[in-house]
């Protein structure tokens, strides 16, 4: 990730919020060219092929109960395959940030979608070998929420954040870090930037275990597996774009691989499942 843009969507990760109600007005054609040009990047650290596009749901009669003010949503698929979640999870938060920083709301929408409508846009209605695990709508923000998305909101405690104890760990997951004026500048920020994710009924399932030059990522599992997509494994591709733009932004570039926890794994549940590690 170059600098330049990873400053754009690490500086988005602090502006970025689930929008669920839109001002009713139809893209403009620069923000249509935008989310175009942002869905045509599938680049990814698995380098599975990603397929995105921007459509008018109205068109498809395809809707989502909780979204308000817009028919705009970016769409995708993927094959079926290991790691194709935590990819279309990277790929379109990076999609989510950029749109945040040009003045866009977004959502992640999973389960409260008109899911089969959606499947038969991007063609993976009766296709055993892609997934569709989510998606986002788009428009613009309107300038007040709707009674419904306030109440979701407070339901979901979505302005909160788990503390840095339960999410961040020094050498194994037994040596929880109390906060960010236990680490160095540079892991600080890209933790921030983590702990500032989206993730599905904000459950952030991502633990970091930090070592000298390495970040370990496990996933604490709640949700149960589902063969639409494992929208747990989308959070953690989601993570995994935020903590690779918090280190860039600070001109350090990492290196993924996912061969095995260089740290420890002293203290670690049952629940807990090894996803990824970056170097830098």
């Amino acid at each position: 990730m170059e600098a330049s843009e990873a400053k754009v969507l690490a500086s988005a990760c602090k502006l970025r919020r689930t929008v669920r109600t839109f001002d009713g007005t139809s893209l403009a054609p620069e923000a249509r060219g935008l989310l175009e040009t942002l869905a045509s990047n599938g680049e990814n650290p698995y380098g599975i092929s990603v397929d995105l596009r921007l459509i008018d749901a109205e068109t498809y009669g395809a809707t989502s109960r909780v979204i308000r003010g817009t028919s705009w949503y970016v769409v995708g698929s993927l094959p079926r395959c290991p790691h194709a979640e935590e990819a279309f999870g990277y790929v379109v938060e990076r999609l989510v940030l950029a749109a945040t920083a040009h003045g866009l709301g977004t959502a992640w929408l999973a389960g409260t979608i008109d899911r089969p409508a959606f499947e038969r846009v991007v063609g993976v209605d009766g296709d055993e070998n892609r997934i569709m695990p989510a998606l986002i709508a788009v428009g613009v923000p309107a300038a007040r929420m709707s009674a419904l998305e306030r109440v979701m909101r407070s339901k979901l405690h979505a302005d909160e954040r788990a503390p840095w104890d339960t999410l961040f760990f020094q050498g194994d997951l037994a040596h929880p870090i109390a906060s960010p004026d236990e680490c160095d500048p540079t892991l600080a920020a890209a933790l921030s930037c983590v702990r500032l994710a989206p993730s599905a009924q904000n459950l952030q399932p991502w633990r970091l275990v930090c070592s000298d030059g390495h970040i370990d990522l496990f996933e604490d599992r709640t949700l149960p597996l589902r063969s639409i997509g494992d929208v747990q494994l989308v959070d953690m591709g989601i993570a995994m774009l935020h903590l690779e733009a918090g280190l860039a932004q600070r001109g350090v570039r990492g290196t993924w691989s996912f061969d095995g926890p260089v740290a420890g794994v002293a203290g670690a549940s049952a629940s807990a499942t090894y996803v990824a590690t970056i170097s830098y």
